[in-house]
């Protein structure tokens, strides 16, 4: 009897520690996980430790390869069996037949895929899923990151290199709008190398993607009718009454391409980026206050700015993304393009208005300059 209680304590001494041996081995589990690298990195790179910051960098994507690597293979495998290739490219019919068959583990790759890349980003073509799939063992992520510790430690030439890669492979990154950060990364390091003529380059290929800018050498139509809107009034609030615009992510390109221009004396293309910025602060503002004002409806700026007073959140949030440098310098446009009634009559309303002193003051400054 007391035999069999011993070994019954035995067992069950084994079966906890085998318990633990899983609990603790699904924690090295999600520590070697390609993301949480990443974000140890980035806690590495915030403290000043850079090199554990890149070991972490460089330990994600072999991590990242080896996975993909992995996945690609045991799913070229999944979709090779007769049965599978009878229903041919549509990644909806190969996805149910690997279903019906129970090969969860490769309907879990798919499953894991869609949740950034839907069917269609592939036309639905299995085909073209697994040529993507075999590419994603690149991991630009890993060389944005790296580019921005080189940038910490002060060696931006060797920041935009890793920066440029992870633009090449752009189309493998995981959160497609990424692709912004890197771009504005490129044009701020190309800044600080005093490559002006990169700095405009890169910022206007954000702007590319916003049909309302146009090109270069020919504005939109709809860019057009701001300008001679702006033009035909004594006063900016039909222009901020009539127009509105809500791509934020091209607010900085905006900001930036205005003090490029402006520093270049080409005051006419600074005024047609400086309008866009504008309209793009005014829009989200305008969008903010009705979120917390369900009866808000715009009226005029300075009924808008004034609604701002004590939202501290918002008005942070507007700072931190230069709102009220970006105002100020559309009046500053406006004024250089010999437009100075418009441009006075918003110094005028911002130094009455803005929720910001110092932006106020500025504002209250140059409406009294001649």
């Amino acid at each position: 009897m007391k035999k069999n209680i011993i070994f019954t304590f035995c067992i069950l001494i084994l079966f906890s520690l085998e318990i633990f041996a899983d609990i603790g081995g699904d924690e090295n589990k999600a520590s070697d996980k390609p993301w949480h690298l990443l974000e140890t990195a980035k806690l590495r790179m915030e403290q000043g430790e850079f090199g554990e910051a890149l070991n972490n960098v460089n330990y994600a994507r072999q991590i990242h390869e080896q996975e993909m690597n992995a996945k690609y293979e045991y799913l070229l495998h999944a979709i090779k069996s007769k049965q599978v290739k009878r229903e041919g490219d549509n990644i909806y019919s190969v996805y149910s037949i690997l279903k019906k068959r129970e090969d969860y583990d490769a309907c879990k790759i798919l499953d894991d895929i869609f949740l950034t890349h839907p069917p269609v980003f592939f036309d639905k073509s299995m085909e073209k899923l697994m040529s993507w799939l075999k590419k994603r063992a690149i991991y630009p992520e890993t060389d944005f990151l790296t580019g921005k510790i080189f940038f910490a430690e002060g060696e931006y030439q060797q920041a935009m290199t890793y920066y440029k890669k992870a633009w090449d492979n752009r189309e493998m990154l995981e959160i497609p709008d990424e692709r912004f950060r890197i771009i504005y990364a490129m044009a701020d390091t190309a800044q600080l190398l005093q490559h002006y003529d990169e700095q405009e380059k890169y910022l206007l290929l954000v702007l590319t993607e916003d049909p309302i800018y146009g090109t270069t050498s020919l504005e939109s139509p709809t860019l057009q009718a701001m300008i001679n809107t702006i033009d035909k009034q004594k006063s900016v609030e039909k222009f901020f009454l009539l127009y509105r615009h809500k791509k934020q992510i091209a607010l900085k390109a905006y900001i930036d391409l205005t003090k490029i221009y402006m520093d270049m004396g080409n005051y006419e293309r600074a005024l047609t980026t400086s309008s866009l910025a504008s309209i793009i602060i005014i829009s989200n503002l305008d969008t903010e206050v009705g979120k917390i004002d369900y009866t808000h409806s715009y009226k005029d700026l300075s009924e808008l700015l004034n609604k701002l007073r004590g939202k501290n959140l918002i008005c942070k949030w507007a700072e931190e993304n230069k709102f009220w440098q970006g105002l100020i310098e559309f009046a500053d446009c406006l004024k250089h393009c010999g437009k100075v009634e418009q441009a006075n009559d918003l110094y005028i309303k911002l130094s009455q208005s803005l929720p910001s002193l110092k932006y106020a003051q500025e504002a209250a400054y140059k409406a009294k300059s001649k």
